[in-house]
């Protein structure tokens, strides 16, 4: 009776998780990206070296991919052309800089 009640359950949660992954929203048209862990992202992939360590995935991946460090996703561009093309096409948008909390407070909004 209880290896039943195990096994029902067990199959909920594995129908239930499968419904989640399938609904998840997906996003296209992003930059290549090695292949990341649940929690840390690519973090593992770098080493103590990190120039090194972006230099290889880059030759691997391209001059424009995505790292995911812990759960932010990092934009990595290691070519001078595309670092020309992004900053003259989306200029405005890496112009601004991200509202912190912390230097809010610090410098009195």
């Amino acid at each position: 009776m209880a290896t039943a009640l195990v096994l029902s359950l067990l199959f909920l949660a594995s129908a239930l998780l499968l419904v989640l992954y399938a609904t998840r929203p997906k996003r296209p048209n992003q930059p290549p990206s090695p292949p990341k862990l649940p929690i840390i992202g690519n973090l593992h992939q770098l080493s103590s070296l990190p120039h090194r360590s972006l230099r290889l995935l880059s030759h691997n991946h391209g001059p424009l991919m995505l790292l995911h460090l812990f759960h932010t996703p990092t934009l990595i561009v290691s070519s001078a052309e595309m670092a020309q093309q992004i900053m003259k096409t989306h200029d405005l948008a890496f112009a601004n800089r991200p509202l912190l909390r912390v230097a809010k407070h610090l410098f009195y909004n």
